[in-house]
């Protein structure tokens, strides 16, 4: 019988164990910061993954975004990047997280934009905006030195969406 209950115990164990090794941070505690990445189409910029940090309060959202490739042929000034990141809700629409604010970045390196903020409800479930084929809408929007660059999200964010 003490081998049953030990072997019972040990499931119960590893299960438990398991289910929090796949429990993603987008799913964390609404409020709470989450990180997630997803795969963006910069056209003759490139392709680059990008993680995206968030967190809420007070019914604003507020997230952080980070390239994994250099996006800008020159060097960037902190503060001199204004960007729009637009993320899907699950429930339908779209929304616009914008603002002014990065840290300097030497040409071709990866860049830190944020805090974007926006206005975000109790249990939005945001996930990466994909444009339709052939729509000339986009995902991201940088205006670096005053030289536009837009980006298509290609894939969803993995571990999932942001929930707020």
């Amino acid at each position: 019988m003490s081998r049953i209950i030990q072997a019972g115990t040990a499931a119960a164990a590893a299960a438990l164990l398991g289910g929090m090794a796949l429990a993603s941070p987008a799913s964390a505690a609404p409020g709470a910061a989450q990180t997630v990445s997803a795969t963006y189409d910069c056209g003759a910029f490139g392709v680059t993954d990008l993680e995206i940090e968030a967190s809420a309060s007070g019914g604003v959202g507020s997230v952080k975004v980070s390239t994994s490739g250099g996006l800008a042929p020159a060097d960037i000034p902190a503060d001199s990047v204004t960007a729009t990141l637009r993320l899907e809700r699950a429930a339908g629409g779209t929304v616009d997280f914008t603002g002014t604010a990065n840290e300097a970045a030497p040409a071709g390196q990866p860049l830190t934009v944020g805090p974007l903020t926006a206005p975000v409800v109790a249990g939005d479930s945001l996930d990466s905006y994909i444009p339709a084929t052939g729509s000339s809408d986009v995902s991201l929007s940088l205006d670096i030195l005053g030289v536009q660059n837009t980006c298509k999200a290609v894939s969803k964010q993995t571990p999932g969406p942001l929930v707020f």
